[in-house]
């Protein structure tokens, strides 16, 4: 909250109106993967296909969905352009490309056997504890990142959010085998705490528990 002249001015860091949408669809989904298994994959895959082709038609001839209309150009690729749509706030666009494929793959992905799957398992039985911890570890790892590349602990990474962030500093921009390096420590870091409370919420039936 800030005030300017006598007013005063809500600064929103995060969108809540898409994504209470997409969890309302995520409940009323969940009926799906109550049904026999092979209606449900049936289901499954139409729903999903149906998602993105909606999707590509929708953005290929930029009649809605998206604040940016996407075009080819020198800057970006033209794949690269086309699925660059708005996360902040969450576009029907981005939406439809991410969850659509998402459902697709849950026939085949419920059948996943063996130590990977046994692995990723662990993170989608705790899906909001996961999300609650791997925003303080990146941005933790990002300012040791900063100073071992820069000397100094960027104050950029205290100044920006999703909804509006600033040009990052000269030099600061990180490589792709860096970005992924990061990603690896952080799932690793976070397999172990999140395996415990999966643990614990199979143990305990607790009320405050299944909110986490």
């Amino acid at each position: 909250m800030t005030s300017n002249n006598g007013f005063f001015y809500l600064i929103v860091l995060y969108s809540i109106v898409p994504w209470t949408g997409v969890m309302a669809a995520g409940y009323a989904f969940g009926r799906v993967l109550t049904i026999e298994p092979a209606r449900r994959d049936r289901i499954c895959l139409a729903l999903g296909l149906g998602t993105i082709a909606l999707f590509v038609v929708l953005r290929g001839f930029n009649l809605y969905g998206d604040p940016r209309p996407w075009a080819a150009s020198d800057e970006m690729p033209a794949l690269f352009a086309f699925l660059n749509t708005t996360k902040y706030p969450a576009s029907l666009s981005f939406l439809l490309m991410t969850l659509g494929p998402t459902i697709v793959l849950i026939p085949a992905l419920e059948r996943a056997r063996g130590a990977l799957a046994r692995w990723v398992t662990v993170f989608g039985r705790v899906p909001f504890f996961f999300y609650v911890l791997h925003i303080p570890l990146i941005h933790a790892l990002a300012l040791v990142v900063s100073k071992v590349r820069l000397g100094e602990v960027s104050p950029w990474l205290f100044m920006n959010h999703p909804m509006g962030v600033p040009p990052a500093p000269e030099g600061y921009m990180w490589n792709l085998a860096l970005l992924y390096a990061v990603w690896a420590i952080v799932m690793v870091s976070l397999y172990f705490p999140c395996r415990w409370f999966a643990d614990l919420k199979a143990r305990r039936k607790d009320p405050w528990l299944s909110y986490l």
